[in-house]
């Protein structure tokens, strides 16, 4: 069965007593109450999660920003990249490494994005099609490539080996998983990197500028052509490595990419579509919402609390927490 957002079954994740009310503490931390341990693992697990929404969504805001739409294949490119992790890993007598797995998953997805690209939005782009020709052929990707997994491997799960000798690290009393400090790190690192790019080359200047202005940034020497593929390739990298954690986090199966790709969409909303920034720090509030809401209400409750985050934004601030509807200027 496909891993569920519960607080039972989210690594890392005490599961909650029966018999405990919400105002008794924890016992048992030579550090720390029981109250305050817990808030420090729902925390730091909640950014943890955070963390990896904040890839999937900068993947989302990253297209947005240069062709104004929601590239919802993504969530099928990390479902894809999932699978191309999990057999990876699995094909050698003696496994490769954490690193080299990411590696070789983002270097393939980074492909399969440009591919993606190049068979079919580079036509809308050269017919000038409508916007919502984007959006039909992306969501039409994202399920097709769904209904592909399905059909190869079924809609049983695959677990990655244990890939850590040491499975938990204690800190002040408070039990991590080694894989949720892992996830974080990685996906933190990304984040750092992505930021330079964007914000301190002369690529990143440029993403900026076709973002804000492709006419414009075209009459100034700026091969428009070749950031919209870099854009591709830097969602479908981003999308390898996002699949990558999410299937050794949880488990490997065909919606593990559509049922993330939610949450990405929504820190993309949240955060300002086409502000990076801002997506970044919507995915770790989300994360940290979604935590402590599955663990004092339940995971059935958590998806209508987050649609609902959404949508009081959309009413009451649409430009997001960033505060405006576009990048800023270069």
């Amino acid at each position: 069965m496909p891993c569920r957002f519960t607080a039972a079954s989210l690594p890392g994740l005490p599961a909650k007593p029966a018999a405990q009310g919400r105002g008794v503490l924890f016992s048992g931390s030579p550090y720390l109450s029981g109250g305050v341990c817990l808030s420090l693992q729902l925390i730091v697990n909640g950014i943890s999660l955070g963390a990896v929404y904040a890839l999937i969504a900068v993947g989302f805001a990253l297209v947005f920003s240069i062709l104004k739409f929601s590239n919802f294949a993504h969530g099928g490119m990390i479902s894809a990249a999932a699978y191309i992790a999990y057999f990876f890993y699995a094909s050698f007598e003696t496994p490769p490494s954490l690193w080299v797995t990411l590696l070789f998953t983002a270097v393939v997805s980074l492909g399969v994005a440009l591919l993606l690209d190049t068979l079919c939005y580079r036509r809308i782009r050269k017919n000038n099609s409508p916007n919502i020709y984007y959006f039909v052929a992306s969501i039409t990707f994202a399920i097709l490539i769904e209904q592909i997994l399905t059909v190869f491997f079924g809609k049983t799960s695959y677990g990655f080996p244990g890939m850590f000798e040491v499975a938990s690290v204690s800190l002040l009393g408070a039990s991590f998983a080694t894989m949720d400090l892992v996830v974080l790190a990685v996906s933190i690192a990304m984040l750092v990197v992505l930021m330079l790019l964007i914000n301190r080359t002369k690529i990143g200047l440029a993403i900026r500028a076709v973002a804000i202005n492709p006419r414009a940034s075209r009459l100034m020497g700026i091969n428009s052509g070749f950031i919209v593929l870099f854009t591709f390739a830097l969602a479908g990298f981003l999308a390898g490595v996002s699949g990558t954690l999410l299937g050794i986090k949880y488990s490997v199966y065909p919606a593990l990419g559509s049922s993330m790709m939610v949450k990405g969409f929504i820190a993309s909303v949240i955060g300002g579509l086409g502000s990076l920034s801002g997506a970044i720090a919507a995915a770790i509030l989300l994360g940290v919402i979604e935590m402590v809401s599955i663990y004092f209400l339940g995971s059935s409750v958590t998806p209508a609390i987050l649609f609902g985050i959404m949508l009081v934004f959309l009413f009451l601030r649409p430009q997001g927490i960033s505060g405006k509807f576009a990048q800023d200027k270069v």
